[in-house]
């Protein structure tokens, strides 16, 4: 099959991203005010068959948003597509959801699989924090300031799949979640050098991957954040626990794994 790409203003795809990700166009209405660019792709009969849009990433170029329609032709539309993002961005990163972007379609773009989204789940672990000499941990709610709050969460910013932080992360129980369960750290000269939300959703403790400063990886903060959250819901008869994560290390989904952790789902991440 034959398919063109047509550059479009970002607002002309929102009824196909809903449509693509099966959600109404006033809940996409804040990720199409992030898109810098959008194109739809069509058929020689005019037919839409998928539509796409540039995200900027704080480290990475900009994420694909958006996909193709699955059937015939799928692949062929949406490499035409990428090719048309490609003379727009050429360092970009897509997520290989088969029933949006095929990853066979991605690879004949250019783009190599570099990381992935997961979800693991397990039982909440019951370890005490280990927590790394010269640092310390405080619920979230008692952030000495809520700046401190919002450049704790903008220390992902180098993570291939975080996107940019906007300054609302300052505030209170951000994105819902309950800063009395979330962590903090802070180093010995008072400075943000973790984070770790978290959500309570039944009996399961529901939490973001801990980010964690890049002078500090690899220090066991991650863990002692992860760990400091599970204990501040022991007694709440939460039994389960799941992690989403963007842009993880392999070594840290195996310290997950020594947890008790599985993972549940994994999207891999391709970039160009």
């Amino acid at each position: 099959m034959t398919f063109q790409a047509v550059r479009v203003d970002p607002g002309e795809i929102s009824p196909v991203l809903a449509k693509l990700y099966q959600a109404s166009e006033q809940d996409l209405a804040g990720t199409l005010s992030q898109l810098t660019a959008a194109w739809l792709v069509q058929d020689v009969d005019g037919e839409i068959a998928g539509a796409i849009g540039l995200r900027p990433s704080p480290a990475h170029g900009a994420e694909v948003m958006g996909g193709t329609f699955p059937g015939i032709g799928q692949q062929e539309a949406t490499l035409v597509l990428l090719e048309a993002a490609q003379t727009s961005q050429s360092h970009l990163y897509a997520y290989a959801e088969p029933g949006l972007f095929p990853r066979a379609a991605l690879e004949a773009a250019g783009l190599r699989h570099v990381s992935a989204y997961t979800r693991m789940t397990g039982p909440l672990p019951t370890q005490l924090p280990d927590v790394p000499e010269g640092l310390s941990l405080v619920p979230l709610s008692e952030a000495r300031s809520s700046q401190d709050r919002l450049a704790a969460q903008r220390l992902y910013s180098d993570r291939i799949g975080h996107s940019h932080v906007p300054d609302e992360a300052a505030q209170p129980d951000f994105l819902g979640s309950d800063d009395t369960l979330g962590r903090l750290a802070y180093d010995a000269f008072g400075d943000p050098a973790g984070l770790c939300r978290a959500w309570l959703e039944g009996d399961k403790l529901a939490l973001g991957t801990p980010s964690v400063r890049p002078d500090l990886r690899g220090t066991g903060l991650r863990q002692a954040l992860f760990l400091a959250v599970c204990q501040a819901v022991q007694g709440l008869g939460i039994t389960q626990v799941e992690v989403d994560a963007w842009g993880d290390t392999e070594a840290e989904r195996a310290e997950d794994a020594r947890l008790g952790l599985i993972v549940e789902l994994e999207t891999p991440i391709l970039m160009a």
